[in-house]
């Protein structure tokens, strides 16, 4: 096979590579497009099923609802509140929010947003390869500060222990997981680089479970 044909049974391998996981990523929900609230007015000595079924039935207008959560105590009562997860974003929570004070079989319901904290989204970390590997490490690592520079702060760039050719790039700062999903195909040192993206950690659509108080509230 001669170098031109290495190089683009490389790149269509990359390219279908992107395919795959762009559509990973386009089905992956972001903190714009989850809603979430705190609800709180049923009795806790019900049964944690029938609150959370009465919830899901309830609150099932306002959107696709990926949770509902009401957790249950070391003494095997009821927290005094519990919590929907939504995909829709705000929409979703302005029309739970229109629910407030309506009964739900027997007992009214309080609602009140629980928005994520504002930089819950803010330390993606992008999973870069394509770029030029005959390269050193040092000066691979300078391609990908200044490339990325753009997205918000890098914190750190390391190589994968098995292949210098994937790089992860951390970074922290307003908006970095739309722009480094902007640098995916984009051209680094004349080579076209595919970019996947690891979401922060901090982003999920499903509520943390204890039966104990130590999660935040």
């Amino acid at each position: 096979m001669s170098p031109t044909e290495g190089s683009a049974t490389k790149e269509m391998s990359l390219l279908t590579l992107n395919e795959r996981d762009t559509t990973k990523r386009t089905t992956r929900p972001r903190k714009r497009d989850i809603g979430r609230v705190r609800v709180m007015g049923y009795n806790i000595d019900l049964p944690q099923d029938d609150v959370e079924s009465a919830l899901r039935n309830h609150f099932s207008s306002c959107g696709k609802i990926t949770d509902v959560c009401v957790i249950v105590l070391d003494d095997n009562m009821l927290d005094s509140f519990g919590f929907i997860y939504f995909l829709g974003g705000q929409g979703t929570v302005d029309r739970a929010m229109q629910l407030s004070g309506t009964d739900v079989g027997g007992w009214n319901v309080t609602v009140k947003p629980y928005p994520f904290l504002e930089d819950a989204d803010w330390d993606p970390v992008a999973i870069v390869q394509g770029y030029d590997t005959c390269l050193g490490k040092t000066d691979i690592k300078r391609m990908l500060f200044d490339h990325f520079s753009s997205c918000g702060q890098i914190k750190d760039i390391m190589f994968q222990r098995s292949s210098i050719g994937v790089a992860s790039v951390y970074l922290y700062g307003e908006g970095a997981e739309d722009k480094v999903l902007d640098l995916d195909g984009s051209y680094m040192g004349g080579c076209k680089i595919l970019v996947k993206l690891i979401p922060s950690s901090g982003i999920y659509t499903v509520h943390p479970r204890s039966r104990h108080l130590g999660w935040p509230r």
